[in-house]
């Protein structure tokens, strides 16, 4: 069964919506989803364009904390290479002691190359950057101590004063198809993150075959491999509201054009969005995605969980371009008429839905 988790970019695509709605909307979304049982909520970090409005996903995890009382909080994803790897130690390790234990992790190497030049780090070096990041992030959280040398990142021996000895690194998840990340998790028992978005189940299944490969070769099981996926998920009745989340949807995979460039165009901070090479029409985004009544999403869902075996399903529920009221209704329906439907294919904390509902 999967576990779920919630996944906010927060992104401002509106320019009459302000970043504190955004804000608001989402710590309104992570008490929904802990109220549904939800596992984990997830924040994204991006830099520099209105794709996200939050530049550390430490920061939302430690302020939700206070807002909450039993979901899993976690960045989703620290692009390690754009860190000072001895200063994200810290930083991590006080944030599981502010959330009293309920620290995630989700780890990355960046991907765009906007942010590389403007902090300064060499795109090419990134998987490399990560894995000696990634060695310090270990090193200090399982033990207290970091002491390291390596090609990008040196650190005399540093006691970490926030950290006792001895405890286990937080359930780490690594979202990177590249074969040495995949054989360092399988190593060390870490999940896969992988999101096929605005794609359909046979692109999915293609993914996750070659990160079963990479694992194998690594020594893993591809059979009981850990592996979370990412949907985009929007609920609802009404025909022209889904054809409007399936432009959202669009907008997402459009500004992967500006992101692929040094210079993205834009208007100030909001990306300038341009159609796809060869892009499919709006029926497309529709019909990947898993947008409309509940019980086609609970159907949809229940057909991908079934073919995809993930250990984490991360629902991507609240679209850049739609309104607060219609993001958390949507969140709402998901909670009361999609989740019971998928009983056996979901691992829900322990909670009533009536209650929630």
């Amino acid at each position: 069964m999967a576990k779920l988790g919630l996944f906010n970019l927060m992104g401002l695509y509106d320019r009459n919506t302000s970043p504190a709605s955004v804000l608001k909307t989402t710590i309104d979304a992570v008490k929904m989803a802990e109220d549904f049982g939800f596992d984990v909520a997830w924040f994204a970090e991006h830099h520099f364009t209105n794709h996200s409005i939050c530049p550390s996903s430490l920061l939302m995890v430690t302020h939700c904390a206070a807002e909450t009382r039993n979901i899993r909080l976690g960045p989703a994803v620290l692009a390690l290479p754009l860190y000072d790897p001895l200063r994200l130690v810290q930083e991590a390790a006080f944030a599981d002691l502010l959330t009293r234990g309920r620290l995630a992790l989700g780890l990355g190497c960046g991907y765009q190359p906007h942010e590389f030049d403007r902090f300064g780090v060499d795109p090419g070096e990134r998987h490399a950057r990560m894995m000696e990041a990634w060695t310090i992030l270990e090193q200090g959280l399982t033990s207290g101590v970091v002491e390291f040398s390596g090609a990008h990142y040196r650190v005399p021996r540093t006691e970490l004063s926030m950290r006792p000895f001895g405890l286990a690194m937080p359930d780490t998840f690594v979202a990177s198809s590249h074969p040495a990340l995949i054989a360092r998790m399988a190593r060390g028992g870490h999940t896969p993150f992988m999101s096929f978005g605005h794609r359909g189940l046979a692109a999915a299944t293609a993914t996750r075959d070659e990160i079963g490969q990479h694992w194998q070769a690594a020594g893993g099981d591809p059979a009981t491999m850990p592996l979370a996926v990412q949907r985009y998920i929007y609920v609802t009745d009404d025909a022209e509201d889904a054809r409007h989340a399936a432009q959202c949807v669009r907008d997402l995979a459009r500004a992967a054009v500006s992101f692929s460039t040094v210079q993205p165009s834009r208007d100030g901070p909001f990306l300038r969005l341009m159609p796809l090479n060869d892009e499919p029409p709006l029926d497309d985004f529709l019909e990947n995605a898993v947008i409309g009544p509940a019980d086609y999403c609970a159907e949809k869902l229940a057909e991908e969980l079934g073919a995809l075996q993930p250990t984490h399903l991360s629902c991507f529920m609240g679209f850049a371009g739609i309104g607060r009221r219609e993001t958390l209704a949507s969140m709402e329906r998901f909670g009361c008429d999609v989740i019971p439907q998928l009983e056996g294919l979901v691992d829900l904390r322990n909670v009533d839905l009536k209650d929630a509902a």
